[in-house]
Order: structure tokens, then C-alpha cells, then sequence
């Protein structure tokens, strides 16, 4: 293999304009197709993702070290890979991502609620509607894309396993949100895959 140089290494995802969700685990092999491989993904959601707390990576891999009597370096030596951690936070209480964070028959429409006693807007004679919800511990899967900031990129991470929980931590100036917290879960398959696009458009 010929020598490269740094610039022509260079081959770089930065700045991103949408994270979008599909509660499906996409196969990122693909399927054969003349001269390579095809997949095909039905986005569900383009989330309203908080800026900077978006956070995908993985630890330092575990390293077991193996020693013999009269060497100073390793025998031998073997490694577990580190967890990922994939983490993000969407500010709404909207119906739809209510449901995918806790489950569809968690969220239940109240279509009437009266109270008595307190201040107006909240006293008697006042009528409200919404919605409740249990927070269950649900798990959370399927494929996320991160889109750049010029819309002529994807990042493709499938396998995503999430569990969200409210958060409401600086009521004076933050929104209400739902916190996405989980891994990526494999079994030998592809879990990411950049692609460009090449359409002329």
C-alpha cells in the first residue's frame, strides 16, 4: 500500500444540524446490490436535541497483563472493550417523544382537570387539559443519524438501546426535557457508517 499524507487522510464529520431517530435497528451491512451493498431507513423523528449534550463514545478498553518470572514486559497481554455511552437531551414535553421515552400506554389524555383554592389562573372556576404519564424505565431502540451542518453528510449509529428519565434541573432558565442515556449493542453486525451525499441536487 502506497504512503498517504495527512491531507490525504483527511476525511472529516464535524458540526451537525439535526439528530434524527427511526425505532428501527438498521441493518448497516445492507443488502447485496451491483457493486456494493444498500440499505434502506424510514426516519421516525427529527429530535430537538439541546446543544452540547450530545455525547457518543466509548472507554478505554480493560488491558490484562500477563507476566513471567525474569521479564520486565508483558508475556502476553489481552483486552476487554470499554462501554459506550451514548447520551442526549431533547427539551419538550411533546406527545410523540413522550411516548417513545416511556412507552405508548404510559401517556394517558386528561381532557378535563378543575382546582379549587390558590391564586388565579389556578383557582376555582379555571379549566385545564393535557396529558399524564408514568415514567416507566423503558428501553429505548433503534437507528440515530446525525446529519452535518451542511446537509451533505450522515453518520449512521444502529443498535442504539436508550432509557430516559424527566429532567427539569435549572427551572430559572432551562426548558423541561427528556434526557436519552444509554450503549450500543452489538452482536457482530456494523453499528456505524458514514455515508455522502451524491445526488445532484
Amino acid at each position: 500500500m502506497a504512503f498517504k499524507t495527512k491531507t490525504e487522510l483527511k476525511d472529516v464529520f464535524n458540526g451537525l444540524s439535526s439528530l434524527y431517530f427511526c425505532k428501527t435497528a438498521v441493518d448497516l451491512d445492507g443488502a447485496a446490490d451491483a457493486g456494493g451493498n444498500a440499505i434502506s431507513i424510514d426516519w421516525d423523528y427529527d429530535l430537538p436535541v439541546t446543544v452540547d449534550t450530545l455525547q457518543i463514545s466509548q472507554d478505554d478498553p480493560t488491558i490484562n497483563h500477563y507476566k513471567v518470572i525474569g521479564l520486565q514486559g508483558d508475556w502476553t497481554s489481552s483486552a476487554e472493550a470499554g462501554d459506550f455511552t451514548v447520551q442526549f437531551t431533547v427539551p419538550t414535553k411533546a406527545e410523540d417523544v413522550i411516548k417513545l421515552a416511556f412507552g405508548e400506554t404510559a401517556y394517558k389524555t386528561i381532557t378535563g382537570a378543575t382546582m379549587t383554592g390558590g391564586d388565579s389562573p389556578a383557582g376555582t372556576g379555571k379549566k385545564w387539559e393535557g396529558a399524564s404519564v408514568v415514567v416507566n424505565m423503558q428501553k429505548v431502540t433503534g437507528t440515530i443519524g446525525l446529519l452535518d451542518e451542511n446537509k451533505e453528510n450522515f453518520m449512521i449509529i444502529s443498535n442504539i438501546a436508550l432509557y430516559a428519565k424527566p429532567l427539569y434541573e435549572n427551572a430559572s432558565t432551562e426548558p423541561f426535557a427528556i434526557q436519552f442515556s444509554g450503549s450500543i449493542e452489538t452482536s457482530g453486525d456494523a453499528n456505524f457508517a458514514w455515508l455522502k451525499r451524491v445526488d445532484a441536487n
